[in-house]
């Protein structure tokens, strides 16, 4: 059975084209991700990746003005047997997509047929920067295919579907509940599913793992709290807009101050919309910047904007992960992921160097040589483990749809 899994981010769009045999792990046949030429062009240009075996990844020429295009170009790419000696499109049983809201409708893994398509688009206004481009890509898709082709798609809010009743509503009236579905839904889901999983796996029998907070930290960032295999409390809330700062998003903000924006400057509401997804977070702070390596090297340079933009994305993620040590009793996994997660030591010891009064430390030398990669970075003597952990969504992904189609 092969799946062509498809991740669809704001700005990216990965895929993997893997295959299962019974009895055997997954095993990755192709795959590659589609980025922001970072230049100013719109364009997204193809790094492919690189089966087991096969010569290291590398970028080709391919490019494309949308992630829509971007998938009609990987299809193109994998169907080319130039490339890689036949066609891999001709195996595959079913496509499987990443979804970030599924709203109250989508609480697990479903087969998409047109009516849930035409069901998910009018989720767009609340994950504007996720929901609206995967289903440009399932269109493609689709359409490069043949509806056929079985289309699956994984919730990241399916994690949080069973959040405790006091973690997912907010104090608003009964009918606003009712009536317009306001709750926290949670994002992220797949991200932290994986990290919890994948850094308990890494950890001695005897070690206890049940109370684990996950910082998930990219171009949008949240942290959850997770106690026996169950996400307790998340930072993200009705769209993914709520939490932490991140790259252009603004993360917490009282809503009274949105309120007496709109009321003095007549913004419509989806301009403000527009602005807090994406004129916010590092981006509105710095003035420069949305990326965190261009940031820590400002800073260092003495911008003042840049080290403010710093102290705030880290104090907002200190709060967070006192407070899920708090409701959680204790810790005994902190888990980085993302790509500031993964691959900015310096971020990891200013979250985390407040809690060295519970007895949770980093060990420089480790941490300060974790860089992509994967690996423990806490003291022996810390009443935490602390692993920075790379994402794999694809395999979760591809995971949750296997049992369905057998």
């Amino acid at each position: 059975m092969q799946l062509l899994v498809f991740n669809a981010g704001s700005s990216s769009l990965k895929f993997d084209l893997l295959e299962s045999v019974s009895g055997a792990p997954l095993q990755r046949l192709a795959g590659g991700a589609f980025v922001d030429a970072a230049d100013g062009s719109g364009r997204f240009l193809l790094r492919a990746g690189a089966a087991a075996g096969a010569p290291e990844p590398g970028t080709s020429p391919l490019a494309a003005s949308s992630l829509a295009e971007a998938a009609e170009c990987a299809l193109a790419w994998l169907a080319d047997a130039s490339i890689h000696g036949r066609d891999l499109i001709a195996g595959v049983t079913a496509t499987v997509h990443r979804i970030v809201h599924g709203g109250e409708r989508f609480r697990a893994t479903a087969r998409l047929e047109a009516r849930d398509l035409d069901a998910l688009a009018e989720l767009g206004a609340l994950a504007p920067l996720h929901n609206p481009p995967a289903l440009a890509v399932i269109a493609a898709v689709r359409r490069g295919l043949g509806a056929e082709v079985p289309t699956l798609a994984v919730f990241d809010t399916a994690y949080y579907t069973d959040l405790p009743p006091a973690a997912i509503h907010y104090a608003v009236p009964q009918h606003w509940r009712d009536e317009f579905g306001i709750r926290r839904y949670g994002f992220h889901g797949m991200a932290h599913r994986y990290l919890c999983q994948s850094a308990r796996a890494r950890m001695p029998t005897s070690r206890a793992t049940a109370r684990i907070v996950s910082l998930q930290l990219g171009r949008g960032c949240s942290v959850t709290a997770t106690r026996d295999g169950r996400a307790i409390a998340t930072s993200m809330g009705f769209t993914p807009l709520e939490g932490l700062v991140m790259g252009t998003r603004s993360g917490d903000l009282d809503p009274g101050a949105l309120l007496y924006v709109l009321e003095r400057s007549g913004l419509a509401p989806a301009e403000a919309r527009r602005v807090l997804n994406e004129e916010s977070g590092l981006l509105g702070l710095s003035g420069k910047t949305a990326d965190m390596r261009e940031l820590l090297a400002l800073e260092r340079s003495g911008d003042p904007g840049a080290a403010l933009a710093i102290e705030i994305f880290c104090r907002r993620a200190r709060h967070f992960l006192a407070a899920y040590i708090a409701e959680l009793g204790g810790v005994d996994l902190i888990v980085f992921g993302g790509g500031i997660g993964e691959n900015c030591p310096s971020i990891r010891q200013r979250i985390i160097g407040c809690l060295q009064w519970a007895g949770i430390a980093l060990e420089p030398r480790l941490n300060a040589e974790c860089v992509g990669v994967e690996s423990s970075i806490a003291t022996a003597a810390s009443s935490a483990a602390i692993w920075v952990v790379a994402v794999d969504e694809a395999s979760i992904m591809a995971s949750e749809v296997l049992g369905m189609l057998r």
